[in-house]
């Protein structure tokens, strides 16, 4: 047969879906999110916070804080040790 590429034989191979990703949210997260934020950046200080957090997402009930690698040990030991948290 000698089938070259992916095999496709249905016509869809080349079909491309876009995947939109959920941008920041703005406050307020609700729910307890807001605490929750907030423990953080009392635990971590603002400036530092700051720094550390490149944005917050709440996407179908689930809270994300995406972290710079850079930070990412100083919020781990942030969310290890404060009992808020």
């Amino acid at each position: 047969f000698g089938a070259k590429g992916t095999g496709d034989t249905s016509g869809y191979g080349r079909l491309v879906r876009p995947v939109a990703l959920p941008g920041s949210s703005p406050r307020p997260y609700g729910g307890y999110f807001d605490d929750v934020v907030d423990a953080l950046g009392g635990s971590l200080g603002e400036d530092t916070f700051a720094e550390a957090i490149e944005r917050v997402v709440v996407y179908r009930d689930e809270l994300t804080l995406e972290v710079h690698r850079e930070r990412l040990i100083a919020v781990a030991q942030a969310l290890r040790n404060d009992p808020a948290l």
